[in-house]
Formats: C-alpha cells, sequence, structure tokens
C-alpha cells in the first residue's frame, strides 16, 4: 500500500492528522523535497513521526522508481511538500500503482494554489498557472508570457511559480526580457506584482507594488511566487492596498 501524504506550504508542522497517523502505521517512510523549496526540517520531522524518514533524490523516485516498487511489498508512506498531487510526477506515481493493483491513499495539505488567497484575489479568478523556468544558453522560452497574455486578455490573474533557486530580482529581469523580446506591452516599470513570501511559515510575507519599487526590494529566503493580477474588483484592490509598497524601501 502507498499513502501519499501532503507536507503543506509552511514546515512538516502542517502534515495533518490524518497523515501523521498514516505514517505511523506504515513501514517505510520516504521524502522529497526536491519538487519545491518549502523547508523541512528532517530531524524534526523524524521525531514527529517516530519513526527514521529516508530522504529520496529525484533519480530514486523518477527512474529507480522506488516508491512504486517498495509499495508493492510493503506499506509506504511517502511524505511530499505542498499538496500530493501538485506535482506531475505525483500524479504518475499514484497511476503506475493503480495498473498495479496497489491500494493509494491521498492525504491532501495546502498548496501555493489555494495560500495565494492570503493576497486578498479571488481564487476564482485566477487562469493557467504559469512556471518560470532559469533562461540557459540558447534557450529562452517565451511560452510564459503567452500564458500571462492569454490570462490577462481573459481577466485572469496569473500565479507564477519560480524555477528552483529563483529570487524574485532575477524573476522580474527575466518577466522584462520577455517583454522586450515579445513587446505585448505586459511589463513595464510601472507593472504592479504581488510577491509572495514563505506562505505559511512565521516571516511570511505579501507585497504589492510597481516593478520600479520591487527591484529595491531584499525579500528574504526562499519560498518565493508572484502574482500577475489582471483588472481587480473592488473587494481585492482594498485587500491588495493593504500591502501595498508606498515607499522605495521597506
Amino acid at each position: 500500500m502507498l499513502w501519499l501524504i501532503g507536507l503543506g506550504v509552511g514546515d512538516e508542522r502542517d502534515m495533518s492528522i490524518k497523515g501523521l497517523e498514516a505514517c505511523k502505521r506504515a513501514d517505510v517512510i520516504f521524502l522529497e523535497r526536491y519538487t519545491s523549496p518549502v523547508k523541512i526540517n528532517v530531524g524534526n520531522l523524524r521525531k514527529l513521526v517516530g519513526k527514521d524518514v529516508i530522504e529520496l533524490s529525484r533519480e530514486d523516485v523518477e527512474e529507480k522508481n522506488l516508491v512504486v516498487r517498495e509499495a508493492e511489498k510493503r506499506n509506504v508512506a511517502f511524505l511530499v511538500p505542498g499538496d500530493p498531487l501538485f506535482a506531475t510526477t505525483h500524479k504518475e506515481i499514484v497511476r503506475e500503482c493503480m495498473l498495479r493493483k496497489i491500494r493509494v491513499e491521498v492525504i491532501h495539505a495546502s498548496s501555493i494554489l489555494t495560500a495565494v488567497g492570503e493576497s486578498g484575489l479571488s481564487l476564482y479568478k485566477f487562469g493557467r498557472v504559469v512556471s518560470l523556468p532559469f533562461p540557459q544558453e540558447n534557450y529562452f522560452p517565451l511560452s510564459p508570457y503567452d500564458h500571462i497574455l492569454t490570462n490577462l486578455k481573459a481577466g485572469l490573474h496569473t500565479l507564477i511559480l519560480l524555477d528552483i533557486g529563483m529570487d524574485v530580482h532575477t524573476a522580474i529581469d527575466v518577466l522584462l526580457r520577455m517583454e522586450e523580446k515579445k513587446k505585448g506591452r505586459i511589463f513595464t516599470q510601472d507593472t504592479k506584482l504581488v510577491v509572495l513570501s514563505r506562505l505559511g511559515s512565521p516571516n511570511k510575507s505579501i507585497l504589492y507594488s510597481s516593478i520600479s519599487k520591487l527591484k529595491s526590494i531584499d525579500f528574504g529566503e526562499s519560498p518565493h511566487s508572484l502574482v500577475i493580477p489582471a483588472e481587480l474588483e473592488h473587494h481585492e484592490k482594498e485587500f491588495l492596498e493593504l500591502f501595498e509598497v508606498e515607499n522605495e524601501q521597506r
């Protein structure tokens, strides 16, 4: 059997009681942290579940198929950041287990898709989620820009997930470079963005301002996400104003 357990957006304490109970019943507990920069203290996690927790690499999960192979033989708890079905990797594991007639129980948790509601923006008005990768030599994908433009034309906000290790300033630079190439008039120095930092943690931060002002702010450690708001409804505008940066430094 496999329990696929979400750890939420904060730290190991975001795991639900149901997830904790599953861990205590499991023969082996696996953990992966490569799909999200959520801050998990493995030592504290081991104390919480009262058992060893084995951290797996991308190779262990995606190439060696270790989780599925072990779930064929014994009861496995697989702990993952955020909600367990956010990443395509985890969906493939569920599918593979179903094909092999392995029982699967998914134990859900919070994710950035729901936590973004702390900004005051209506979750009903979000369009396609966009991932922003690091540009590489001879590789500068412009599809994120196209998806953002499509969302804006439909009156929908865009949640932008930053590549692992990407900071807010780098993300803004990448978006401005895309603007130079696409010229869709989405991003200027006056374009207002929402910066979400470390949601679910005690030192979370939500800031709303123009690109020109955001470029001068130190946003601290990751994880970070951005939101490109579409046209705001009255209640959204009033809520976002609570997070607005008025000065060049904050």
